[in-house]
């Protein structure tokens, strides 16, 4: 997607990166910057698949519709097939499954409906070769293996349609994982970090070379997943302590674990991870969800409650900035080193900031880093070198065990 234009200098582009950012050169040299690097976003989601209009594909008027992710100039999406928790009986698992399935179809279904703009890529190879024909390629993730039952196997057949990242657990613990968000109901530690499923279901991931996410664990089940796994890992969608104090935010003890097992930290848009909320707007918000019997997730609620819902509690939160978002990225950069962050958006579930609001806006947050001083080179890595980095590491893991066995 991107031009074939000379890259520039990194003495000259630090030189820019001080200069005032409303400028008309510095506006156009951060466009030009924009054009050259390769631009991943390693974590969106779909809405359900319930709520799409007829005839049209999954991601028609969200923040990653294809037309944003030509504005924005973004070379890749890690789409999620996410399934919220919910009651672990079979009635809960197989509806998960059909969501699953369902938000799969819906994925596959964007680049059906849209061959000469997208393409269904399942190596970092396909992501090099989409960029260099100019269309955006569609890297299947998966988050929550409530989706899987308590079958580790199962995810053999979502590989088999393409997912190449696999998230453990979402809020709410599963029988794989303990969450760093648990509900009302589970029992605090009840895996002890990861079960034994979910050690079987990261040596599953290591064998297919699919690349495991991090991101949502509490801090055991993190050592345990970076301890277990034989490939370096990405926390896909993760903030930072140090900036914000929040249970989805990784400490700087968690942040060195991610540099040692050489993986990445994908720093996330989403508002409540990058400015701290006051006591007053997280009673506020508690207040909401307790309204609406939101004790559980969104376990019972309706689609229109859990819209409402939403809704509501973004209302009341403060809202971060590119700027915010910039200054978490750099935080990161300066503990763990710039080989070890990258960039994502959690679009269409509750991820966008000022001035990053949808996929078409991804350039702004290039303008952004180039402000903080970020070469052209740094840029690379933060948008998509280091997320393709570790992909090709899982991938690379898998045909070694491979050729040994």
């Amino acid at each position: 997607m991107k031009r074939n234009n000379a890259l520039l200098g990194r003495t000259a582009l630090l030189a820019l990166s001080f200069a005032v950012p409303a400028t008309p050169a510095f506006a156009q040299s951060a466009a030009q910057v924009h054009s050259q690097v390769l631009v991943i976003d390693p974590h969106v989601d779909i809405p359900s698949p319930s709520k799409a209009k007829a005839g049209a594909t999954i991601d028609a008027g969200t923040q990653i519709d294809v037309a944003k992710l030509r504005k924005g100039q973004v070379d890749a999406i890690f789409p999620s097939v996410f399934v919220e928790q919910s009651a672990r009986t079979p009635e809960g698992y197989a509806a998960a499954r059909k969501e699953a399935d369902d938000k799969l179809a819906a994925i596959l279904d964007i680049a059906a409906k849209h061959p000469n703009e997208v393409v269904i890529a399942r190596s970092a190879d396909d992501i090099q070769k989409a960029e260099k024909v100019g269309k955006t390629a569609i890297l299947i993730s998966f988050l929550n293996a409530y989706s899987l039952g308590k079958d580790p196997s199962a995810l053999k057949g979502f590989y088999d349609k393409g997912v190449r990242v696999f998230g453990l657990v979402h809020a709410g613990n599963n029988d794989f994982a303990d969450s760093s968000r648990s509900h009302a109901r589970d029992k605090a530690g009840e895996n002890h970090g990861l079960s034994p499923a979910g050690k079987q279901a990261i040596a599953l991931a290591n064998d297919l070379g699919i690349l495991v996410d991090v991101s949502q664990l509490t801090t055991e089940g993190f050592r345990q997943a970076i301890a277990t796994s034989r490939a370096p890992v990405i926390a896909s969608h993760s903030g930072v302590a140090g900036v914000v104090k929040s249970a989805r935010n990784l400490t700087d003890d968690e942040l060195d674990a991610i540099k040692a097992n050489n993986g990445v930290i994908s720093i996330v848009a989403f508002s409540s991870y990058l400015r701290q909320q006051t006591p007053e707007v997280e009673a506020a918000v508690k207040a909401v969800r307790q309204k609406y019997g939101a004790v559980n997730g969104y376990e019972g609620l309706t689609q229109a409650q859990r819209d409402a819902l939403g809704k509501e509690t973004a209302a009341l939160q403060v809202r971060a900035s590119v700027d915010d978002f910039a200054a978490s990225i750099d935080y990161a950069v300066k503990r763990i080193g710039v080989d070890h962050v990258a960039i994502s958006s959690d679009f269409n579930h509750g991820g966008g900031v000022a001035g990053f609001e949808d996929e078409g806006d991804a350039p702004n947050v290039t303008k952004a880093l180039l402000a903080k001083g970020y070469s052209q080179a740094d840029i690379a890595k933060l948008w998509g070198g280091n997320v393709l980095r570790v992909l090709r590491a899982a991938e690379a893991a898998a045909k070694r065990d491979l050729a040994q066995n």
